[in-house]
């Protein structure tokens, strides 16, 4: 082949790609224009308007009650409910290349109240499947936090099967079976705002030991205790065998293998003023550490191997200005006041299209990730903080607008990597009870922390539907 029609050929190959993106952000655009002239009016708690397309909106799921089916089998201690997120997002500028990525995670969970079903006061079981689909953004650009938080690799995915006990007193809650990790350590439900970057939880952690979260569940225990709504103190213990996150064994791999030993985790949380009858500014922090026993090789010398590793986080939020507090007609477990000897016995949502149960009002929060043995870990440390604003355009109460940085240290053993950060801003556009649209903005500085990747922008934007 001669040198021009090489040339002609990549000429081709850019114009091509260069049509795709333009095509992509200009449908996400349209996309973003419907959701705003759709969602700006819409105050659905206290419409006026009752058409059946108003009544629609204002109901709690996409598919409203089953004519009367869905609240008989709750009442009946069986919940059932299904959720999908999807993110299209593109990176137009930087990365290792430019592309235009969909990711979507369709969620359907199951929660069986065994004190109404079947007299056993506090039991209760809950089971979880998924279904991923699309592409990796993050894979085009080359950086260490992933952009789209709902991308998984593979397909179906069996969750976990949690069989709990709530104690007589409701402050102490015993959890077993095939658990995550991420659904109650290291996380905020403030970071549920977030379309990249803090990903539901801190990212660090989970690249560097086995953590369970997203759709990966393993074998475990867990006791929660809360001696009154201030105070939680939550331990768990994991079977540490990674092999259970393989995509093509579909999270249904039961093994319960003991070589690459266990994952030991505790966390302490104290909450303030997260009562709507309260005054004052809503807060909370949370200290957790973490040791998990299995064997690590060194992440620049493969010959040698650690027995071992440790770390600890931290995080802090709280709200410095405060409005009125909206209405929340929501389920009660998602509620201010619910306490986790409640919401263990519903379905386990990844993602919830449902507004929170909070005030108008401007909140901060920040973390801070330490992993100090350099020699096994892919980052040693990460800060992160941010802003969410909640009810900041005039009428829309429940929309967040939300932004946040996020910096994660390479340890010093990686040659030519020192460290990554990414800056996100988004606004949530609360649709309905069931749906919300976030056009999202993400810049990475120094990809995977080399210098040698151009820093890259991301455009896109998430939705989220409860069926």
């Amino acid at each position: 082949m001669s040198a021009e029609n090489k040339i002609w050929i990549e000429i081709k190959g850019q114009l091509s790609r260069s049509r795709r993106v333009v095509l992509f952000f200009s449908l996400l655009n349209a996309i973003l224009l419907v959701s705003i002239a759709y969602g700006a009016p819409v105050e659905y708690a206290s419409g006026q308007k009752n058409s059946w397309f108003s009544s629609w909106f204002r109901q709690d799921t996409l598919t409203g009650n089953w004519g009367g089916l869905r609240s008989d089998l709750a009442g009946k201690g069986m919940a059932f409910s299904a959720n999908f997120t999807t993110d299209i997002l593109g990176n137009p500028v930087g990365g290792l290349d430019q592309a235009a990525r969909y990711a979507g995670f369709l969620q359907v969970t199951a929660a069986l109240d065994l004190e109404k079903i079947a007299s056993l006061k506090g039991w209760a079981l809950t089971a979880t499947n998924y279904l991923a689909s699309g592409r990796n953004l993050s894979s085009i650009i080359g950086n260490f936090y992933g952009v789209q938080e709902i991308y998984a690799s593979g397909d179906y995915y069996f969750g976990i099967l949690d069989l709990s006990v709530t104690l007589p007193g409701d402050k102490v809650i015993l959890e077993a079976g095939r658990l995550f990790a991420g659904d109650v350590f290291a996380t905020s439900p403030l970071w549920q705002y977030y379309v990249g970057a803090i990903n539901s939880n801190i990212i660090s952690l989970s690249g560097n030991i086995f953590f369970p979260h997203f759709q990966v569940a393993a074998w475990g225990a867990r006791a929660t205790y809360e001696p009154d709504k201030q105070w939680q103190f939550v331990g768990g213990i994991y079977n540490a065998d990674p092999a259970v996150g393989n995509s093509d064994k579909h999270g249904l791999d039961f093994n319960f293998d003991t070589d690459h030993g266990y994952l030991a985790i505790g966390q302490l949380s104290y909450k303030h003023h997260q009562e709507r009858q309260e005054t004052g500014l809503p807060g909370s922090a949370t200290f957790g550490g973490y040791y998990e026993s299995s064997k690590f090789t060194g992440i620049a010398d493969s010959s040698r191997t650690w027995r071992g590793n440790y770390g600890f986080y931290f995080i802090m939020d709280q709200m410095i200005y405060r409005g009125d507090w909206p209405e929340f007609d929501g389920p009660s477990h998602l509620s201010s006041g619910a306490r986790y000897s409640e919401k263990v016995k519903h379905p386990y949502y990844q993602q919830n299209a449902q507004f929170a149960d909070r005030p108008v009002g401007l909140t901060a929060w920040w973390a801070a990730y330490l992993a100090p043995q350099k020699d096994i870990n892919t980052q040693t440390y990460q800060l992160a903080a941010g802003l969410v604003y909640q009810g900041l355009p005039p009428n829309r109460n429940r929309d967040v607008t939300a932004f946040c940085v996020i910096y994660g240290n390479f340890s010093d053993k990686l040659s030519g990597q020192d460290a990554e950060t990414v800056l996100e801003l988004n606004h949530r556009f609360q649709i309905s009870p069931w749906c919300y649209i976030t056009p999202d903005i993400q810049y990475i500085f120094n990809p995977n922390g080399q210098h040698n990747i151009d820093n890259a922008l991301v455009l896109g934007a998430e939705a989220s539907f409860n069926f």
